[in-house]
């Protein structure tokens, strides 16, 4: 069964957070009627790979693990909205990645919080990795020492880029900055801070062809090196956006999404981190040096337009050893603007590697023009026209062959049978800004009516097998679907939440329900990160018509949510306090 609200979508990149977030608050009040399934479990046929599946919902902060029948077996409500990666640990505690309450609010990816919350929601360790010039966002991996690996923004001023040999026409009018891009590995020390213990930055490793007398970074031909990266790439102060990187333990290398340039890199992580700052040392010989990229030669120089193969992309993911196809590399492309029209591919893929006649040596193969050698392509998924994505998503070999998707704009996590594109297992998310939808209910836009992005949206979704080491001791039974009714328990009976007067507002605002039979409500109130500020009400009505005042005097201006939910549906309007 096909996700009811899918469109086509036109030919644009990713919004900007800060847009994103205003856009999406823009929200009416859906009136619901018992209807066809919207949400929830789709489709769970044999051969489904037996396990609980992670669900992180976008624009809420609460975290679900679900069972294959579509039952929450368990939830971790955090301290903010916005999450982008999760994972169990080992021990069965959540790595979350979310919106600090400092978060810059002009990128696009509004991160900086690292938090491990216990199975039973209490915070273990929690650190703000965010100051006014730098913020780790987007992902984070747990490495087998136990420290963690993540990405970190670094805001380089005019003076720092031109010293580099940028461009400034590069940028608009009215931007004075870039933002380079660093690795960071660190170790997490309880309750509240960290320990840098290794890092590689993009910054040691520039080249540009734009002014010559700056004799460290400038080269003739931008092609003579690959392994270096060329600052007046494209055009903006994000202009490499990592948004996803994972862990080879075998080879000891990075693998890491450059999303805005539409490529993935591999990094050597064996140099020190003093060696990452050069072009020598490490198990290759080469420090910080890129390794391989691939997905846009053209960005060094190395071919045209008609030689791109990547349009954007998240999401790159190692397939672990004892799994099918080991080695190979997993990439999400969300496949933005390509030349085909719009629709998404996950690519499962060969690296190029070679090795010296001892098996000694490895390293990534190069053509004689200096530009990597493709990989091969051991299996692919795209489904043009029912498969898309512009932003977000994800992919999961799983052990049984099988791979998982997370379509992550529509909230449709689904599960191909291995090496085919035989749908077995679907699910869509039902959680939305303030909270999960009843069955038939319509899902919001993320954004204006009509959008294409959903407020369903998932980052990525994980399935851990029932043996996963972190469940041994843990309670995984079920307490129902997430969502607050099935199609066949909803009755025709429900309320209406009236629009609010004055809206915009300044100090106050009334608010009115119609209550068409008796049943129990709750009136709250969010603000733009999934909070809640308030409480109007939370007992019986009787059949009615009920008025409340949401007093918005000691807040902070901006857009709020004010949500109705009764056991049989839910109604959000927005609210706009000046």
């Amino acid at each position: 069964m096909r996700h009811p609200m899918k469109q086509n979508v036109t030919e644009t990149l990713p919004l900007s957070c800060k847009a994103c977030l205003f856009a999406s608050v823009l929200l009416f009040a859906f009136p619901v009627q018992a209807q066809d399934q919207t949400v929830g479990l789709m489709r769970n046929d044999p051969g489904a790979y037996e396990g609980y599946t992670l669900i992180t919902p976008i624009l809420h902060p609460s975290v679900y693990l679900i069972n294959l029948e579509g039952q929450n077996v368990h939830k971790w409500d955090a301290s903010a909205a916005f999450g982008s990666t999760n994972r169990l640990l080992p021990d069965g505690a959540l790595l979350r990645v979310s919106a600090a309450p400092n978060s810059w609010r002009d990128v696009q990816g509004l991160s900086g919080r690292l938090e491990i919350i216990e199975w039973d929601g209490s915070v273990r360790w929690q650190y703000d990795f965010v100051a006014d010039t730098y913020m780790l966002h987007h992902d984070v991996v747990p490495l087998p020492n136990g420290n963690l690996l993540g990405i970190v923004w670094d805001r380089r001023d005019m003076d720092a880029i031109t010293s580099v040999g940028y461009d400034p026409a590069n940028l608009a009018d009215d931007q004075n900055q870039i933002l380079s891009e660093r690795i960071v590995e660190f170790k997490p020390i309880l309750p509240d801070t960290i320990e840098i213990v290794w890092q590689w930055d993009s910054w040691d490793h520039l080249v540009q062809d734009h002014n010559p007398l700056l004799s460290d970074t400038y080269a003739e031909r931008i092609s003579d090196h690959p392994g270096r990266i060329d600052v007046n790439t494209s055009v903006g102060g994000d202009w490499l956006h990592f948004n996803a990187l994972d862990y080879n333990e075998e080879l000891d290398v990075i693998a890491v999404s450059a999303s805005f340039i539409d490529e993935f890199w591999i990094i050597d992580h064996s140099p020190s981190t003093e060696e990452a700052r050069g072009n020598a040392g490490g198990n290759f010989g080469l420090g910080g040096q890129l390794l391989y990229r691939w997905g846009n030669p053209r960005i060094y120089g190395a071919g045209g337009e008609e030689d791109q193969t990547l349009h954007f992309l998240h999401s790159v993911l190692w397939i672990s050893d004892g799994l099918p196809g080991a080695g190979n590399l997993l990439v999400f492309e969300n496949g933005v603007g390509q030349p085909e029209g719009n629709f998404s591919t996950v690519h499962e893929l060969v690296l190029p590697y070679m090795e010296d006649s001892y098996g000694d040596a490895v390293w990534y193969a190069q053509d004689l023009d200096g530009s990597f050698q493709d990989p091969e392509t051991a299996w692919d998924y795209s489904a043009p026209g029912e498969f898309y994505s512009d932003f977000i998503s994800g992919q999961q070999r799983l052990p049984n062959g099988n791979t998982l998707i997370a379509e992550g704009m529509t909230g449709r996590i689904f599960e191909l049978a291995a090496g085919s594109d035989q749908l077995i297992w679907e699910y869509v998310n039902p959680v939305v800004q303030t909270g999960p939808l009843s069955q038939g209910d319509p899902i919001p836009p993320f954004g204006p009516p009509g959008s294409v992005r959903l407020q369903n949206g998932v980052f990525r979704a994980l399935r851990y097998g029932v043996d996963f080491e972190g469940f041994s001791d843990k309670d995984l039974s079920p307490v129902g679907p997430i969502e607050l009714r099935t199609t066949a328990e909803i009755p025709d009976r429900r309320f209406e939440l009236s629009p609010s007067y004055p809206n915009p507002f300044r100090d106050q605002v009334s608010l009115s329900i119609q209550v068409d039979e008796p049943m129990h409500i709750e009136l709250d109130v969010f603000n733009v990160l999934g909070q809640k500020v308030t409480t109007l009400t939370n007992e019986f009505h009787a059949v009615g018509t009920y008025n409340y005042v949401f007093n918005a005097e000691a807040l902070p201006p901006g857009i709020y949510l004010c949500r109705a939910t009764s056991e049989y549906h839910s109604s959000t309007i927005s609210l706009i306090h000046r």
